[in-house]
Formats: C-alpha cells, structure tokens, sequence
C-alpha cells in the first residue's frame, strides 16, 4: 500500500495501528478545528484593538494570534501518525516548551495501559485488597 509520496508505508498496516491512527486522526481533527473557531474570534478582536488603539499601522495582536495558530499547528502536526512517515519541519515545535500532541497521546495510552493491566492484576486476586 503506498501513500500519497508514492512510498511504502514504513510499519505494517496491521488493522491496530490504522484504528489507533484513524481514532488519533479524529481527536487532531476536533482540536484543529477548535483551535480555528478560536483564532477566528481571537483574530477579529485583536485587529479591532489594533485599529482603536491607533496601531493599525503595527497590529502587535493581530500577529500575535497568527503565530500563536502557526505554534499550535506546528505543536499538533495533524498528518503525523504512526503509520505514515512524517515529512513536516518542525520549526514551531522547536519553539515551543510544551510536549507535541503525539507525545501527549502516548502518555495517555501508557497511563490507560498500567491502569488496565492494575484493574485486571486487582480481580485476578481478589485477596490482596483485603490487607
């Protein structure tokens, strides 16, 4: 199977990995867009305080939300998935403190995985919850 570059998929595309990347897909997607909703309003009244406070010339805020939509994008880096190779600069990224979404994700997962394997370890043996 080969993506949009023509090239072979890097990992097997075993029916795992496509339904961890299509559910991470989705989750990206809702932040994208939430993250656009947000800029869209942040944007108009960043430059409506620009232009009332005479910096219409220099719209410190306006730019502001810019790169800070250009920093969370870089932070989410929508298109990378475990299945596919990822090819994005990660420039934003670089600048940003924060762990990327991806890295978030795989906490999460390592933080549901203990959880499960603990919940299954308790009913297993009953008796060890009694002490």
């Amino acid at each position: 199977m080969s993506d949009s570059y023509g090239s072979q998929l890097p990992v097997p595309a075993g029916r795992g990995v496509v339904i961890r990347d299509f559910i991470v897909f989705q989750i990206k997607l809702a932040a994208d867009g939430l993250k656009d909703v947000v800029a869209i309003n942040l944007s108009i009244i960043a430059i409506v305080i620009d232009l009332l406070t005479g910096r219409g010339s220099r719209p410190r805020f306006f730019y502001g939300v810019v790169r800070l939509s250009a920093r969370f994008e870089g932070w989410l880096d929508l298109h990378r998935l475990r299945g596919i190779p990822s090819s994005h600069a990660r420039d934003a990224l670089s600048r940003l403190e924060a762990p990327d979404a991806d890295a978030l994700i795989d906490q999460f997962e390592g933080l549901v995985q203990r959880k499960t394997s603990e919940m299954r370890a308790r009913r297993e043996d009953p008796w060890d919850s009694m002490d």
